[in-house]
């Protein structure tokens, strides 16, 4: 007690010490408390999946084309999970663009299609009613979507109309998890309810303890025939990959955006970085501005010591007043938090709620914090002998060399975030201004189509009535006199495309990426035709015809398209008398997803109009409004509903670059609290240091030291000490930058511009916080010092 209340007495004697310590640690922690929920949050992707670690998708690779899919629907020449390993399996269909009815009122809906063992693998909190799906009928949804349906109604036993016509029942309302979850959707229905569905299975396994996952994975590794070799010989391998894995393999899911989140480890390493350089820089401060104070104390512990005081009552002292520091600075972390809850949520994304992480973070920087900032001064004092800790404090020169260290190593970290900062923004801004080489101005994403998923509810009848429905929107589109072009497709320009192993005219093997297109598609984007020619086609013209980008004639090693022609693998493997279809032109490239992914090798099968959901439509300028309008009154004409989904080319293209945009903001707002710590840092040494040399200054003065020769004497060594930790910064942002943009096919160049403008900012910024202290010494009345000292 009486250890605590010396403790208690010191720190509010060094009451300026303290007060900037405070500041210093609290900006420190809340950012680095920041950046920690959000790792954790993004480290504890799906779990609520019952054992995230040991439950297994099947991953398919077909010709070089990967995705989620399932065994079961290949039924030729493949292999089978042995059901005595199978602990519970489970199957589930995304189809992100879907709808139910309710009244006279379409909702668009993501739907899963699952059955009731998924519920076995994946724990879902049940707001209301029960998680089954007991009958074909059964349905769940989201809490979020029954309130958009329903409003305060209880939806329990409700009925909607889903979109292959039939009825189902609202038996239960799902929860939302606390983690983050990679499915996304609105409602969940029964596999049951359909018979064939508009897309494949997705298996889920969860095996029985000392099943060989790798035996399975070395049997699925052999390739296998999908059809009938004698008609199709493509072949496909397939693995299990673990839940906790496939929020980081976005290529597996990216065709469904709205119903599948994937995550980016390369930007969770740069957060993790930037976290453990802020509290770095925290902590460094803290126990540089701790032996500061500390100094004031030399002729007590050596007196102490003197008088049998021991190491163990020592460190008591030292880590008592730590502990008290850094829990005044951990409350007003928290404080701060709370504060800036709502722009840190706006910056990544998400909704921090507090969870049992949060307490345990906080209980270990409370235990853990005030040991290793004890470790240094315990030694320093501990090992110092009486006569040298009795001395008076500024003979000890040693303590400085430790103090501009500490410094100059804050510097040094606060320099790397600003060159870092700078570098992230130049290169989002670089993404952001660079042209994809296609038209992105006034062109809608605009799902128009809303019929079933639920290709078994399709009779003759059902079929012509949405011929009649499709056809009408087509000519009402025609009409139009805002749209300039439009193609519906199943996807957009920006979409990710699958693709296969082409020939050429040697027999050299190719990967392509492969997207089906109508002539209008290159007018509609834009794409310039640089050799050759695409054919116009009318409707009953049912010619394909092969069309590649620059990229894709580089990749084949022809020059020209003149005798130039591609074979997919797989037929030629079919018939080898099969001859090369020829290319009849070459498109410009462009960059269909994010620049530093670089241009794909495409090859584009042009035939006449394909069908689709998605309409992709080029309007006049000046006439969103009027389009908008247009096309809710269409759907409205068509399909008894104004609810339609459409989004802007342009701002499709921005929204490929939010973790950019997201990684450089956390720069730019981290790097600024970094050079805040160190200042604080710069300011309390500072009111140490120049305070010590009152003395000298007032005799520099008395023998004609003039105010600018002062000044330059005060500041050099600060100067020095940031100079050098620039120069130290510089190789190790090079590095940095470099090591994480090397396989970037586009990236901004690293120009000494950046180096110079974090130098002149933090020099500018850091000594003029000590502008006051300097200007106040430099006006020392000498007689009053030299008096007094």
């Amino acid at each position: 007690m009486k250890t605590l209340k010396y403790a208690l007495r010191f720190l509010m004697r060094s009451k300026s010490y303290t007060v900037i310590n405070l500041l210093g640690l609290a900006f420190s922690l809340a950012c680095c408390i920041i950046l920690m929920r959000y790792i954790h949050r993004e480290l504890t992707v799906d779990t609520h999946c019952m054992d995230r670690e040991h439950v297994y998708a099947i991953c398919t690779n077909t010709e070089g084309s990967r995705g989620l899919s399932g065994l079961k629907q290949y039924n030729y020449d493949t292999i089978s999970i042995d059901n005595r390993f199978v602990e519970t399996m489970s199957t589930y269909i995304p189809l992100e663009k879907d709808y139910v009815i309710s009244g006279d009122n379409r909702f668009p809906a993501r739907c899963l299609v699952t059955d009731s063992a998924f519920f076995q693998l994946f724990h879902y909190p049940a707001v209301q009613g029960e998680l089954s799906l007991s009958t074909p009928q059964s349905a769940l949804l989201t809490e979020k979507y029954a309130r958009k349906i329903f409003g305060r109604e209880n939806p329990i036993g409700k009925v909607l109309r889903y979109s292959n016509g039939k009825d189902i029942t609202i038996e239960g309302i799902v929860g939302e998890p606390e983690c983050k979850t990679t499915i996304n959707f609105d409602i969940i229905l029964s596999s049951k309810l359909s018979q064939r569905w508009e897309r494949m299975n997705t298996e889920l396994y969860r095996f029985l303890p000392g099943t060989d996952i790798n035996a399975i994975n070395k049997a699925g590794s052999v390739p296998r025939y999908i059809n009938d070799p004698k008609y199709d010989t493509r072949t496909h391998t397939f693995s299990l990959i673990p839940v906790k894995d496939i929020y980081w393999n976005g290529s597996l899911t990216d065709h469904e955006p709205a119903m599948f989140l994937s995550g980016n480890r390369s930007q969770l390493i740069i957060l993790s970085g930037v976290c453990l350089l802020l509290l770095l820089t925290g902590v460094l401060n803290f126990i540089n501005l701790y032996l500061v104070t500390l100094l004031r104390r030399g002729k007590e512990y050596g007196l102490k010591k003197v008088f049998g005081a021991c190491g163990r009552t020592l460190f008591a002292n030292i880590w008592i007043e730590n502990t008290l520091l850094v829990l005044s600075a951990l409350s007003a972390a928290w404080l701060i938090i709370e504060i800036l809850s709502i722009p840190a949520e706006y910056v990544f994304g998400i909704h921090f709620s507090y969870t049992a992480f949060d307490g345990w973070l906080s209980i270990g920087i409370l235990v853990l914090l005030p040991m290793i900032t004890s470790i240094y001064p315990y030694i320093k004092y501990n090992y110092t002998s009486p006569i040298l800790s009795i001395r008076s404090i500024s003979g000890q020169s040693h303590s400085s060399h430790s103090r501009m260290f500490f410094l100059g190593t804050q510097y040094m970290i606060t320099f790397l975030l600003v060159v870092l900062s700078l570098y992230f923004n130049r290169q989002l801004g670089m993404l952001l201004n660079t042209e994809p080489g296609f038209r992105t101005k006034n062109i809608m994403n605009v799902n128009l189509v809303y019929e079933s998923k639920d290709f078994s509810s399709y009779t003759y009848e059902s079929m012509q009535q949405r011929r009649q429905r499709v056809m009408q929107l087509d000519n009402e589109l025609n009409t139009c006199p805002f749209i300039e072009l439009y193609e519906p497709s199943y996807e957009n320009i920006l979409t990710p495309t699958f693709g296969t192993n082409y020939l050429n005219d040697k027999g050299e093997k190719v990967f392509l990426n492969i997207r089906y297109a109508t002539p209008t598609f290159f007018k509609l984007y834009d794409i310039k035709v640089i050799e050759g020619e695409i054919p116009d086609m009318d409707k009953e013209d049912r010619r394909t015809v092969l069309v590649v980008n620059k990229a894709a004639l580089k990749a084949l090693g022809y020059t020209s398209i003149h005798g130039a022609g591609v074979i997919e693998e797989n037929k030629k493997r079919a018939n080898s008398g099969t001859s090369l279809q020829p290319i009849v032109a070459v498109v410009e490239d462009y960059f269909e997803g994010h620049l530093t992914a670089g241009v794909k090798p495409t090859i584009y099968s042009v035939g006449t109009r394909f069908s689709g959901d998605l309409y992709q439509i080029a309007y006049a300028p000046g006439k969103k409004k009027e389009m908008i309008d247009f096309l809710r009154n269409l759907e409205y004409k068509v399909y008894g509903s104004k609810d339609f989904e459409y989004t802007f080319l342009e701002d499709d293209v921005k929204a490929m670059y939010e973790q950019d945009r997201q990684t450089a903001t956390v720069y730019s707002i981290f790097a600024c609290i970094a050079i805040i710590v160190s200042s604080l840092g710069l300011l309390g040494i500072s009111l140490f240091d120049i305070r010590q040399r009152y003395r000298e200054i007032a005799i520099r003065k008395v023998n004609g030291a003039c105010i600018k020769d002062l000044y330059r004497l005060l500041f050099r060594k600060y100067i020095i000490v940031l100079i050098i930790a620039f120069v130290i910064a510089i190789p190790l942002a090079y590095y940095l930058i470099n090591t994480y943009t090397q396989n970037f096919a586009v990236k901004a160049p690293v120009s000494i511009d950046i180096f110079i403008i974090s130098l002149l900012l933090v020099i500018v910024i850091s000594l003029g916080t000590l502008a006051y202290q300097i200007q106040k010494a430099a006006h020392i009345n000498p007689a009053k010092i030299i008096k007094t000292e």
